[in-house]
């Protein structure tokens, strides 16, 4: 990774105010030049980069309002051009538009707050400039920072979806390469260990690489909650990644939007029910919502299709899988078990899948 690059001079066009700039990084000159004049035609202004280094030299000349970057590149490569500017230009903008087979390399892009994700080739640019103008509505309104890519492709804000709203372009991808969309959801599974204070949360997760992945995630809530799901995503249909992508989407908005209250589990799976109809491609999927109320020390448990098991050392619960989430699942009743020093939840998916959730105080689970 490059920590410190000196600008060079290069000759980078001058633009007057309100222009609209989009800097284009790619190694491909044709690729450029095709993209550069069609954004021209729409309006844009364009400064290109031929790879990740002399995109961070040109970012000290001018002041993109958009990036759009490849992942594969020489000297400095996508990641970590990516990276870079996430560090140093934090509030900057980024689409990935890229060729890459490697759906954990996109997902790593991901992680660094990158807004979109285009395959190439671009079969329709149309879907480019509204990728562009969605993101930029974004930060125009500084909503940038508080939504990820999943929120970007459903176009999430405060738990609505828009009705008939499709999941554009990125899930047809999905779709129609299912080992891609395997591999994304199993590159997006969150870190193994993590910590707040005197408590700490660690999953195991095995499973077979031919099916469909379990997807699980979590997240941290400021008054001490720690809230987390678990999403089968094998479905009759293909539309399994595009409705765990949605959940996750929901999931997180329901939780920025929370600020000082406590996260309610029949408040989620009303909202992700609700976001589920006004997707036509969602399906009912098996799931699990959970939140560890760690300074009550109490654990509450939603079960909505899959059945799991819940101890704390002292006594253990049977947990049965009830209604799905999207065949109305907030008819199912909450469990609860004291958590004392430690709980555990973990569950099987028989002969291609083991789980195991951890959550316990100090240093042994």
């Amino acid at each position: 990774m490059y920590k410190s690059v000196e600008a060079f001079p290069s000759e980078v066009p001058n633009f007057a105010p309100g222009d609209k700039l989009i800097m284009l990084v790619d190694d491909d000159p044709v690729f450029r030049r095709i993209t550069s004049g069609y954004l021209n035609s729409q309006g844009y202004k364009v400064v290109e980069a031929e790879d990740g280094l002399d995109g961070l030299r040109k970012l000290r000349e001018v002041e993109p309002d958009l990036i759009m970057c490849d992942l594969s590149m020489p000297v400095l490569d996508g990641i970590e051009f990516v990276e870079e500017v996430s560090l140093e230009y934090p509030s900057m903008p980024l689409i990935v538009v890229s060729a890459t087979e490697d759906m954990s390399d996109v997902a790593n892009a991901l992680k660094f707050g990158i807004k979109d994700f285009l395959p190439k080739p671009i079969s329709n640019h149309k879907h480019l400039i509204c990728s562009i103008e969605s993101t930029l509505d974004d930060t125009d309104n500084h909503l940038s920072d508080q939504r990820d890519f999943s929120s970007q492709w459903f176009r999430v804000d405060s738990g609505d979806v828009p009705e008939e709203q499709e999941l554009h372009w990125h899930l047809k991808f999905l779709q129609e390469n299912r080992s891609a969309a395997k591999d994304l959801l199993h590159a997006l599974l969150p870190d193994r260990d993590t910590q707040q204070g005197d408590w700490r949360c660690s999953y195991k997760l095995l499973q077979s690489a031919e099916v469909m992945p379990v997807v699980f995630d979590y997240a941290w809530i400021m008054n001490g909650q720690f809230a987390f799901y678990i999403v089968d995503s094998a479905t009759e249909d293909n539309n399994g990644a595009a409705t765990t992508l949605l959940i996750r989407a929901l999931f997180h908005d329901y939780l920025r939007n929370l600020k000082c209250f406590n996260a309610d589990l029949k408040d989620l799976a009303y909202l992700i029910e609700k976001g589920m109809k006004c997707y036509r491609g969602a399906q009912p999927v098996k799931a699990i919502f959970g939140v560890a109320d760690l300074s009550s020390g109490m654990l509450s448990i939603l079960p909505a299709g899959l059945e799991c098991l819940c101890a704390n050392g002292q006594e253990s619960k049977h947990l049965q899988p009830s209604v799905l989430l999207g065949d109305s699942c907030v008819k199912n009743f909450i469990e609860e078990l004291p958590i004392d020093g430690a709980c555990q939840l973990k569950f099987n998916r028989l002969g291609t899948c083991s789980f195991s959730l951890d959550i316990y105080r100090g240093g042994s689970a």
